[in-house]
């Protein structure tokens, strides 16, 4: 029974270490009215990913100069799964999970999708969390 219940809680230890660790962004990508956030260890839940958003919004703000809105006030904010690196895109249709940004000098310049998170703020100031 003491051996089971260490077993219990070592694995709840080891989960509440890896759920608390901070998130990590590993790069960021802008064009009018919008920008794409990469990420490591990013919230799971999406009450907890609208909370870190919130907590977090004035330093993405100073530290990225994101959000970029447009002439409306307007903005969208993508935070997306960081897998390891960007990727070459070889132009065929298998390659059609990949999002590539046109900001890099590069032809690697794309990742995986892995959508996390979408805020967004219409015109009229109303903040959506998808």
């Amino acid at each position: 029974m003491a051996k089971c219940l260490w077993v219990v809680l070592t694995a709840l230890v080891a989960y509440a270490l890896w759920l608390f660790q901070p998130v990590k962004i590993m790069a960021v990508h802008k064009e009018y009215g919008a920008a794409t956030v990469l990420v490591e260890n990013f919230p799971i839940w999406p009450w907890w990913q609208e909370a870190w958003f919130n907590s977090h919004q004035a330093d993405l703000e100073k530290r990225y100069g994101i959000p970029v809105s447009r002439r409306d006030g307007s903005w969208s904010i993508f935070f997306m799964g960081w897998q390891g690196g960007y990727r070459k895109d070889s132009v065929t249709d298998e390659d059609s999970d990949l999002l590539c940004f046109d900001d890099m000098n590069t032809d690697v310049n794309c990742i995986l999708k892995e959508p996390l998170l979408w805020v967004s703020r219409n015109a009229s100031g109303e903040v959506n969390y998808r």
